[in-house]
C-alpha cells in the first residue's frame, strides 16, 4: 500500500493545493494506522532509527518557538497570520518524518526487487514529464524537474543488484540476460534524461552537478575503481560548471533585513511567497542557522553512510552511487521556486531518504517506541493549541470536511499509539491507554481556554476526539485477539522474546 501510495502521489500531487496536500495526508495516515497494527500484532515496540530526524528537530524546534513567541498565534493584531504559516510547516515536516519512518520500515526488501524500484522510479519520471510537458507547470517546473532526474536515479538502481545475487549468476546465459536488461534500462534513462533536459536545461545541470560530486566522494570514500571515478566526477564537474558559466543562472537574491540568525517564522512570508527560491523561504522562515543545520546535517548524513557502504560489494558500491545521487537530487528540489509547497517534492524525499540507510547497507539499530510517542503527542497537542490549523484544517476543508473530523482523527490516532506503546503485550494497559487518549481530548480543550484567548472551550470537539479514541478500541482488540489464534506448537521465530505471541514461518 505504501508503495501504492507512492506511485500515485508521484503521478498526481504535482501541484501545490490543499486537496494535494489532504490527499498525501490520508495517504500516509492509512498505511501509519495499517503500520500500528502490524506492529501491535507482533509486539514489536521499536522504531527505526535514522539519522534525519535529528536533522530536522533543528527546524521544527525554530518554528515552535517562532509559533509560541504570540502565544501559539493568539494575536489581537487584524493583519496576524495567527500562526497558521508556522503550525503548516511543522505539519510539513511531520508529514516528512512519517513517510521516512514508514518507507525505511515497510520498504526495506524493495533493495533487492526490481519492479518495486522500477515502477517508484518510472512514475518520478512520468508525473514530473507529464507536468512540464502537458500541464504547462511553470510556476514549479524547476522543483518538477529535479523530482524527474531523482526518478532517473532510482530507475536505474536496480541495475546492480545484491553482491551474493551478482555472484550466483555466473552462468553465460544469466549473464547475457542481465546485460540485456541493463542496456535497456539504461536506454530508457537515457530517453528520459534527454526529455527533461530539453524542458528544463539548467536544473539538468544542477543534477549533473550532483551526480559529479557523489562520483567524487565515492573515490575519495571506495577503492574500487577510484581513478576511474574521481576522473569521471572531475569530467562531469568541469562540463557542469562551463555550462553554468555559459548559462549564467540566477542566484537567490535575500532581502534586506530577511537574514536573521533564527529567522522570523511566518513573519517572513511578508517579504517571499511560494514562487520564491526555496533557500530564500527557509532563511528567511528559520534563519541561516537554522537553514545551515538543515543543510550540513543533510550533507553529514550522506558522508557517514557513504562512508560505511565502502565495505560493500563492487555492485553495492555502483548502487549505492546512483541512489545517493537521487537523494541529492530530490533534497535539492525542496529549495527549487516552489519546492517546499510540492507534496510531491515531500513525498520524493521521504522515499530516497528512508530508502538511503538500505541501499548503502547500514540499516540503523530500532530505537524506543517513546520516541514516537512523545512526537506524535507533540504534533497533535501543537495542532490542538494553536491558534489556527493552517494547512490540516485548509486540506480538511477542501474535502468539504470539518473540524470535528479533525478532532476525531486525532483522537483515534493518538489512541493507537498509546494502544500500541502501552498495550503491545498486555491488554488491559492498551485499554489504559485509550482511556488517556479520551481523556487527553478534555485536557487539550481546557489548555486552550488557558493559553489562547481567540479560542474557547468546546465539548463537541471534545466529544469528537472521545469518540475517534473510542473507536481505536475495534482494531487495537482485532490485533490482540489475533494472537488467540495461533497454534500453541508454532515453531517461534524469536527465541528470546517475552511476548505470547509466536511468529510462524
Amino acid at each position: 500500500m505504501l508503495a501504492g501510495v507512492v506511485v500515485f502521489g508521484m503521478l498526481t500531487w504535482w501541484w501545490p493545493g490543499y486537496r494535494s496536500w489532504g490527499a498525501l495526508a490520508t495517504g500516509l495516515l492509512l498505511v501509519f494506522g495499517l503500520w500500528l497494527m502490524c506492529r501491535t500484532v507482533s509486539a514489536d515496540r521499536k522504531v527505526p532509527g535514522h539519522p534525519i530526524y535529528i536533522v530536522l528537530l533543528g527546524p521544527a524546534a525554530l518554528l515552535v518557538i517562532h509559533l509560541g513567541r504570540t502565544g501559539l498565534g493568539a494575536s489581537d493584531e487584524p493583519q496576524a497570520l495567527n500562526g497558521v504559516l508556522n503550525v503548516s510547516m511543522i505539519f510539513q515536516l511531520a508529514l516528512l518524518a512519517l513517510g521516512v519512518m514508514l518507507t525505511q520500515s515497510l520498504l526495506p526488501r524493495a533493495a533487492g526487487h526490481v519492479a518495486v524500484l522500477s515502477v517508484c522510479g518510472a512514475a518520478m519520471i512520468g508525473g514530473a514529464a507529464a507536468a512540464l510537458v502537458w500541464a504547462q507547470a511553470e510556476h514549479v517546473r524547476s522543483a518538477l524537474s529535479l523530482v524527474g532526474f531523482g526518478g532517473i536515479g532510482v530507475w536505474l538502481a536496480p541495475l546492480w543488484g545484491l553482491g551474493r545475487d551478482e555472484a550466483r549468476a555466473d552462468s553465460h546465459g544469466s549473464h547475457l540476460r542481465r546485460l540485456e536488461l541493463r542496456i535497456g534500462c539504461v536506454a530508457v534513462g537515457v530517453m528520459a534524461a534527454v526529455l527533461l533536459a530539453t524542458q528544463a536545461w539548467g536544473e539538468a545541470t544542477v543534477a549533473g552537478g550532483v551526480l559529479a560530486g557523489t562520483l567524487m566522494l565515492s573515490g575519495i570514500i571506495f577503492h574500487h575503481r577510484r581513478v576511474v571515478l574521481l576522473a569521471l566526477g572531475g569530467f562531469l564537474a568541469a562540463v557542469a560548471g562551463v555550462i553554468g558559466l555559459w548559462t549564467r543562472p540566477v542566484l537567490p537574491t535575500f532581502q534586506n533585513g530577511l537574514v536573521r540568525a533564527f529567522g522570523q517564522g511566518e513573519g517572513a512570508f511578508a517579504h517571499v511567497s511560494a514562487l520564491d527560491n526555496g533557500l530564500i523561504v527557509l532563511v528567511g522562515t528559520i534563519g541561516w542557522s537554522g537553514t545551515l543545520w538543515l543543510v550540513a546535517g543533510l550533507i553529514i548524513c550522506i558522508v557517514s553512510l557513504m562512508w560505511h557502504a565502502r565495505k560493500g560489494h563492487p555492485g553495492d558500491q555502483r548502487r549505492a552511487i546512483v541512489w545517493t545521487a537521487a537523494t541529492g537530487t530530490t533534497s535539492l528540489a525542496l529549495l527549487a521556486s516552489g519546492g517546499l509547497f510540492i507534496p510531491v517534492v515531500t513525498l520524493a524525499v521521504a522515499f530516497t531518504w528512508g530508502l538511503l540507510p538500505t541501499m548503502l547497507g547500514r540499516p540503523f539499530r530500532p530505537r524506543t517506541g517513546a520516541v514516537l510517542l512523545g512526537l506524535v503527542v507533540a504534533v497533535i497537542g501543537l495542532m490542538g493549541l494553536a491558534s489556527g490549523g493552517g494547512l490540516v484544517r485548509w486540506s480538511t476543508k477542501a474535502f468539504g470536511a470539518g473540524d470535528k473530523l479533525l478532532h476525531g482523527m486525532a483522537g483515534f490516532f493518538l489512541a493507537m499509539v498509546l494502544a500500541w506503546f502501552l498495550g503491545a503485550r498486555k491488554l488491559y494497559l492498551g485499554v489504559i491507554g485509550i482511556v488517556l487518549s479520551i481523556l487527553a481530548g478534555g485536557g487539550g480543550e481546557l489548555l486552550q481556554g488557558i493559553i489562547t484567548s481567540r479560542r474557547a472551550v468546546e465539548m463537541e470537539d471534545w466529544l469528537a476526539h472521545a469518540i475517534g479514541s473510542a473507536v481505536a478500541i475495534l482494531p487495537y482488540l482485532l490485533c490482540m485477539g489475533s494472537r488467540w489464534c495461533e497454534s500453541p506448537d508454532a515453531r517461534i521465530r524469536i527465541p528470546d522474546s517475552q511476548s505470547r505471541y509466536v511468529r510462524v514461518d
